[in-house]
């Protein structure tokens, strides 16, 4: 949203200024504008958008958008592309590394490609742009790029836990709480497991390691320096997440990966096995609860589970919207951008398609705000997200390559649970070796 810091005397100037103006215009006989002879009529500057369509806003959508924009605008055509994930992906990366032929404003959703974002800082400044009305989290993970503002977040989205409330009211289990602990999560699940009677399972496991969960145990990767990964991939915390894994594993209350793969090729994810009640809790997204909603699921949210005394954090993400610096519109690319992502945008997006927007304000008008789901999902967007620190780490998904071996091992049930801590020592030599090797790449 622009402020608009209009003082008493200004607005008085100006009320007096258009009322002199309406009375002289009451008392002059009426006549179609006239334009002086030899002065150019300046002509509409085009600017070239490119994007894709998604759940969240199709392809009409968006044009919807761009013509709103347009009549607000008269002054600036939007020439909209809409491309499929893969060609916009091949095309961005082609055109900015050749420094010719990109877009003027695009999702900026490569790291790789932020370098050649304009910094809005200036324009930010000049409008007096109120950045703070995007929420925090998504703000410092999506628009900052060290000290460089190179876009706006566009719409939010995040992992949470789902609980079929029908299958905990059938089984006579309370539902789980907001603060929710792992250790409660194994004593839990065997509860709404039923693999005899009812092919169900309590659960599903976790999509990776360093995620949510093993933030919540305190653990990372590598040190913040992006220098060591002694004493971080095989330190405590990481062993005491790798060890809840196992037990969870163990606990023979999710599906395997076997189970997984045989599903998947019957095109069954885990929010099918959620609607079909073949999984009493599942960790899914906001397009899932969509999803749910539509297919009359009764169904509770809570956090992925925390660790008592530990800060909680989430698995959320948004998408980076930016002017590219090679742009001759520069003002031009503003505009748009911060009618796209600004409060007008994101609320017609929202409105018209299934966005939730990463301004406050505007979520809080969605339409199903008062629900209680809906209330859990917006309380997850203000916890602490995963993302901070990986967008600050760029190295973070070169590591885990390496280390993919123990995570399978466990999943497999190929290690015991006392020979953890050193099948992860054991892993440091591999990810030390990555983390170098990435940082003289990509940086820390």
């Amino acid at each position: 949203m622009e402020k608009h810091a209009i003082s008493r005397r200004d607005f008085l100037r100006y009320a007096g200024l258009a009322a002199a103006g309406t009375a002289l215009y009451a008392c002059a006989p009426i006549q179609a504008p006239t334009q002086a002879p030899g002065t150019p009529v300046k002509e509409a500057v085009t600017i070239e958008w490119w994007t894709v369509s998604s759940e969240e806003y199709n392809e009409q959508v968006q044009r919807d958008l761009a013509k709103q924009f347009e009549a607000s605008h008269p002054g600036i055509k939007v020439n909209v592309t809409v491309l499929p994930e893969s060609g916009f992906q091949d095309k961005m990366t082609t055109t900015l590394g050749a420094g010719q032929g990109a877009p003027d404003v695009a999702f900026f959703w490569d790291n790789n490609w932020f370098p050649q974002a304009l910094d809005l800082r200036p324009f930010i400044e000049k409008d007096n742009f109120d950045t703070s009305m995007y929420i925090e989290g998504f703000w410092k993970t999506r628009a900052l790029w060290g000290d460089v503002v190179i876009g706006l977040p566009l719409g939010v989205g995040a992992n949470f836990v789902m609980y079929n409330k029908d299958v905990f009211d059938e089984e006579g289990v309370e539902y789980p709480s907001w603060d929710v602990s792992t250790e409660e999560w194994l004593e839990l699940l065997p509860k709404v497991t039923d693999l005899e009677k009812k092919r169900r399972w309590g659960g599903d496991r976790p999509r990776g390691p360093f995620r949510a969960i093993w933030f919540n145990y305190g653990a990372r990767l590598y040190s913040d320096d992006s220098k060591t990964v002694e004493g971080y991939l095989n330190g405590p915390e990481s062993v005491a997440a790798y060890t809840w894994l196992w037990d969870l594993v163990a606990s023979n209350t999710t599906p395997t990966p076997a189970d997984i793969e045989v599903l998947g090729t019957e095109g069954t994810g885990p929010v099918d096995l959620f609607l079909a009640g073949r999984l009493a809790t599942a960790t899914l997204n906001q397009g899932h609860m969509l999803n749910a909603v539509n297919a009359g699921a009764n169904f509770g949210i809570v956090p992925e589970p925390g660790v008592p005394g530990n800060e909680r954090w989430v698995n959320a993400w948004s998408l980076t919207c930016s002017i590219w610096k090679g742009t001759q519109h520069p003002e031009e690319a503003w505009a748009f951008l911060k009618y796209w992502v600004g409060p007008e945008g994101q609320r017609f997006l929202m409105e018209n398609g299934n966005l939730f927007p990463s301004i406050r304000s505007v979520l809080h008008e969605y339409k199903d705000a008062d629900k209680d789901y809906v209330q859990a999902f917006f309380k997850v967007l203000e916890l602490r997200q995963v993302a901070e620190w990986r967008m600050t780490h760029l190295c973070e998904r070169t590591v885990k390559r390496a280390i993919k071996d123990v995570w399978d091992r466990i999943n497999l049930m190929q290690i015991k649970r006392d020979e953890i801590k050193a099948a992860l020592d054991a892993a440091v030599p591999k990810a030390q070796a990555a983390l170098e090797e990435c940082v003289v790449r990509l940086g820390s």
